[in-house]
């Protein structure tokens, strides 16, 4: 049994096989063969992310974020956003604590 090339099986996996191209491997793979049908698994399975290589950026993006938003928010335009949230609502003071009254 004549087996397609790996190049040929990475580009019928990445889709970018000929149209002929890819009926060959898959009249070749109905025939039964285990060993192409295992490498072809093998290229669909995405390769294994190193932690180390994403977390750098992940907490650039992070610090950039928390800089930029802090950068646009003013503590003056947040106070007035929340004393002007509390005074359009109908916040009512908390209940006294008072004692109920007692006639003596």
């Amino acid at each position: 049994m004549e087996h397609p090339s790996d190049e040929t099986l990475k580009r019928f996996v990445a889709g970018t096989a000929a149209r002929d191209e890819s009926r060959i491997v898959v009249a070749h793979l109905l025939k039964g063969c285990a060993s192409c049908a295992r490498k072809v698994r093998d290229l669909m399975q995405p390769d294994e992310v190193r932690r180390d290589l994403y977390d750098s950026v992940l907490n650039r993006f992070d610090r950039g974020l928390v800089e930029g938003l802090e950068s646009s928010i003013s503590p003056v335009q947040t106070l007035r956003t929340v004393l002007n949230r509390l005074l359009e609502g109908d916040h009512q003071p908390p209940p006294s604590r008072k004692p109920p009254y007692r006639e003596s």
